[in-house]
C-alpha cells in the first residue's frame, strides 16, 4: 500500500488518546462499522465550531446589554467603589449575593494590575456566562426587598426589540423575565457542553440555535443578520454524519 494511503490513526490508538467511553457517545445502533461513529464525532467536531460563532457574538452582546440596562438603574451614588468603577464592585453592599460577589471577586483576579486596565469593561469581559444568566433570575427582580432589583423594569432596556421602551403595547412583566432566564439557561448548557467537548449532535441543535437568534433578536436584529450571514451551522446539519464519512475513512483506513 502507498505511503499516502496508509491510515492515520488506528481505531485503538484514537481510544486511547480520547477514551472508549467517550467514543462510545458517538456510536449507533445503526452503524455499519466503526468509521461511522468516528465521522460522528468529527461532525460533533465542526458543529462545535459551527457554533462558536454565533454564541460568541450572543454572549458578548448579552453581557453589554445587561450591565447597560443595570447602569441604568442602580444608584451608584451612596455605593463605595474603591477599585473597579461599577456597582458590581461596590465594598459592604448587598447589591449581590454571595455566588455573584465571589463571582466578581475572581474575575477581578485575572484584571491587569494596571489601573487603566481595571475599568467596568475589562471586568465585564472576565465574567462567566452563568454570572449574567444568574443576574436574569428572580432574586434580581422587583420581589426583592434589596439589591439592585433590575426585572422586570431591566427588561426594555436589555431587550429593546422585543419589549420596546416607553411602548403601552409591551410593558414586561416577571413571567418576562421569567422567560428570559429560561432561554439563557438553555443557551448557557450548550455553551458549557461545547466548552467541556462533550457531545452535542444528538441535541435539539437547530432548536437551541433558534432560541440564539431569537433572544440576539430581541437585543439586536442587526447582529442576527450578521450571523445568519456568515454561520455555517445550517450546512452542517444538513449534511448531518454522512458528510463526514470520508474524512473517517481516511483517518482509519488511509482512503484519499
Amino acid at each position: 500500500m502507498p505511503s499516502s494511503q496508509l491510515p492515520v490513526a488506528s481505531l485503538a490508538a484514537i481510544h486511547k488518546a480520547l477514551s472508549q467511553q467517550r467514543m462510545d457517545a458517538y456510536g449507533s445502533t445503526a452503524d455499519a462499522d466503526e468509521a461511522d461513529s468516528v465521522a460522528r464525532y468529527l461532525w460533533n467536531m465542526a458543529l462545535c465550531s459551527g457554533l462558536h460563532g454565533s454564541l460568541h457574538v450572543f454572549e458578548v452582546t448579552l453581557r453589554n446589554a445587561i450591565y447597560n440596562a443595570s447602569v441604568r438603574l442602580v444608584d451608584t451614588s451612596k455605593l463605595r467603589i474603591p477599585d473597579v468603577q461599577c456597582w458590581l464592585d461596590a465594598r459592604n453592599s448587598t447589591l449581590l449575593y454571595k455566588q455573584e460577589a465571589a463571582d466578581v471577586a475572581r474575575a477581578k483576579t485575572y484584571l491587569s494590575s494596571d489601573a487603566t486596565r481595571r475599568t467596568p469593561g475589562h471586568l465585564i469581559a472576565k465574567l462567566t456566562f452563568g454570572f449574567w444568566t444568574q443576574l436574569t433570575s428572580r432574586v434580581y427582580s422587583e420581589l426583592r426587598a434589596d439589591g439592585p432589583r433590575l426585572w422586570p423594569r431591566g427588561l426594555s432596556i436589555a431587550f429593546p426589540f422585543k419589549w420596546p421602551p416607553g411602548s403601552k403595547k409591551s410593558v414586561p412583566d416577571h413571567t418576562d423575565r421569567e422567560r428570559v432566564f429560561d432561554r439563557l439557561n438553555q443557551i448557557r448548557e450548550l455553551r458549557n457542553r461545547i466548552a467541556h467537548h462533550e457531545p452535542i449532535w444528538d441535541r435539539d441543535l437547530a432548536g437551541r440555535y433558534d432560541v440564539i437568534l431569537e433572544v440576539l433578536g430581541w437585543m439586536s436584529p442587526r447582529m442576527v443578520a450578521a450571523v445568519t450571514t456568515l454561520d455555517t451551522l445550517p450546512d452542517l446539519l444538513a449534511g448531518g454524519a454522512n458528510a463526514f464519512r470520508p474524512q473517517a475513512e481516511r483517518l482509519l483506513i488511509g482512503r484519499k
